[in-house]
Formats: C-alpha cells, structure tokens, sequence
C-alpha cells in the first residue's frame, strides 16, 4: 500500500508557496490586467495594464486619498523605472486622488512586470500595486 496523505499534504504546502510569491494580478491573454491594494494608511491604489494596437502597453495608476498632499510615484517595467514625478492629488467632497497614465514599450517574447508606487511627502504613507503581464 502508498501511503498518500502526506505527499498531499507537502504538495499542498509546496503549491501555496509558490502562489504566494506571484503578482496579484496576471494577464495572459495580452488583455487588460488590474490589481487594485489598499495602501499603508488609509488610502487605496489601483493599476490597470492594458495593450494597444501598436504592440504597447497603457498603463494607468491612480491613487484614492483623503489629502490634497503631494506623491512622488514612479512606474516600473520589469525592475528599471519608466516613468517618475510628483503630483498632488485632487478632488471636491471628501475623497482626492491623482491618475497617471504611461505608454510602455511592450518587451517581446515572455511576461511585462510592471510596478506603480507612490509616496505621499507629508505623512510617509506608501501605496503600491503590480502586475504581471
């Protein structure tokens, strides 16, 4: 007789692992990809990746605020900064944010990692979302 309790168990174990460590959003199908995080206080971030006809990809991040403070943000494709700057989110009523949008050569053969973070200059906070795509 097997005994197949515990390689089930470990293959388990073993699978978590690995789905713990992927990005929280993935696209395969060259679609439209987004992941949206709360951030390390009390603000909210979101990315959205999605390709173009012209074999790039459009990514877009926004960040939902509860202060008109200045961010620094940066874009990351795969590990090297594409695209960085300050801005100050906005809004009437309670909620503000700030919505940033960047054209990224879309890399051939193989997965487009792309990172948006963003730091607010007052208070520290830190929003970040990623995807792989």
């Amino acid at each position: 007789m097997f005994r197949r309790g515990p390689a089930v168990a470990v293959s388990l174990v073993l699978a978590a692992g690995v789905l713990s460590l992927a990005p929280s959003a993935v696209a395969g199908d060259g679609g439209t990809a987004k992941d949206k995080d709360p951030c390390s206080d009390a603000s909210t971030v979101k990315l959205k990746v999605e390709s173009t006809s012209d074999d790039r990809l459009l990514a877009t991040g926004v960040v939902y605020s509860d202060d008109g403070n200045l961010w620094d943000w940066a874009f990351r494709h795969d590990g090297d900064v594409s695209a960085d700057g300050t801005a100050k989110a906005d809004g009437d009523g309670e909620g503000k944010s700030f919505r940033l949008s960047r054209i990224m050569v879309d890399f051939a053969g193989g997965k487009d990692y792309i990172t948006f973070r963003a730091e607010n200059r007052h208070t520290g906070e830190v929003c970040r979302a990623e995807l792989q795509f």
